[in-house]
Parts: structure tokens; sequence; C-alpha cells
């Protein structure tokens, strides 16, 4: 899918000139990686590499902007060997699980689709490794109010579609107990995309960002 003209095109195989290395814990703790160790790939595509100058070595990528509601569209690879753990974060480290679930007749809440630890996708879209797969996500931050709290109704929300099925409708994200659960709900955040250990490649990635009233 071509980005519309209103979207900001994150990665399209040209460079990283939109990323950043993020900082999580036992990834970074420490926020001194400066040095993108991702690559491109195919011409068109991203893919993490393992060692830096000779080194294993994790790392996360982000976003530099930071993002209110939005609509994202990216397309992962799954490598054919491996269960191709990968993840892609939205809001305050909601993760989208990315995972190797072909065939799985009821897929859990750490299966390719789910809100890692939240919720399981509704249906089981996963494709075969090997296969470009997409992802739209359409998402509205949580509304804050003066005194700092949100309430229920005003909590963030969330629909995705894997590979043009509808997998969250309309998703209340208001209960938090992933393990990045620790982070506050904030009106913008960044997207992060996840190293686990297995070389899942990333291409197309572009967001178009809405204004308070929900209309692009």
């Amino acid at each position: 899918m071509s980005p519309p003209a209103s979207a900001t095109v994150l990665f399209d195989g040209s460079g990283f000139e939109h990323w950043k290395p993020f900082s999580f814990q036992w990834i970074n703790p420490n926020d001194n990686q400066t040095e993108i160790q991702w690559k491109s790939v195919d011409n068109n595509a991203m893919e993490i590499a393992f060692e830096f100058e000779g080194k294993r070595r994790k790392q996360f990528l982000c976003t530099k902007d930071r993002f209110g509601d939005y609509r994202l569209h990216l397309e992962f690879r799954l490598p054919e060997e491996g269960t191709g753990n990968s993840g892609v974060f939205f809001g305050p480290l909601y993760e989208l699980q990315i995972y190797n679930s072909v065939g799985k007749e009821r897929p859990g809440l750490s299966d390719c689709g789910a809100i890692y630890q939240i919720r399981a996708p509704d249906v089981n879209a996963c494709q075969a490794p090997g296969r470009w797969q997409t992802i739209d996500l359409e998402y509205t931050a949580a509304r804050i109010a003066a005194n700092g709290f949100m309430s229920e109704k005003n909590a963030a929300r969330v629909t995705i579609h894997l590979n043009d099925q509808l997998i969250h409708d309309d998703v209340r994200l208001s209960l938090r107990r992933n393990k990045y659960a620790a982070f506050p709900e904030e009106t913008t955040s960044p997207i992060v995309l996840q190293e686990h250990g297995s070389p899942v490649q990333f291409r197309n990635i572009w967001i178009v960002e809405k204004g308070n009233d929900g209309e692009e």
C-alpha cells in the first residue's frame, strides 16, 4: 500500500533519519547507544544487525518524533526459521506482538496480533514466514485532565487490521498489565520496533496524524 499525500514516511528503505535507539531497562539502561545498528536490506526493508563493532548487542528502534492520534501502516516479514519474535509498540508501550502463530486455532495473549499480555486477537490472521504481512493500526491517545488523571471514558483506544483482517475493533486500553505497564499514559508517544533475537524485517512504514476530532 502506498502512503497517502498526508502521510509522514518513517521508512522507505532510503535511510534511518526518522529513527534513534530506544532506552529500556536491560536493552539500553544508560541511554548511551547513539549508533543505529539496524541495516537496510533488499533495497527497501530494514533488519536488526545483532552485532555492533564485533560484539553482540541488543537494540530497539524508536521514532525521533512523538505522535498523538494516528493511523500507522507497516509491513513485516517473519524469517523462515525460528519463532520470528518481534513487536511494534504504540502509545505508551502497548505492544502489538509479531510472532509465528500460523495455524493456531485460538491465538493467545502472546501470539501474532495480540496486544501483548492484554488482549488476544479476535482471529488468527498470521501468514506463513517468508511472506510480507501488513499492519494497519488506528490509535487514539488517552485524554488526560488538567489535574493529571485519566477517566475510563477517556482511555486510549485502538483498532488494528492484520493482513486486511480486523483483529481488534475499537478496543479500550485501560488495563495495563504487561511488562511495560510502569510507563505512564501520555498524550503523545513514539513508535518503537522491538528486537527480540530474531531477524524479522520491516518495510513501508508511514503514519498519518489525526486532529482532535479524530478525522484525518
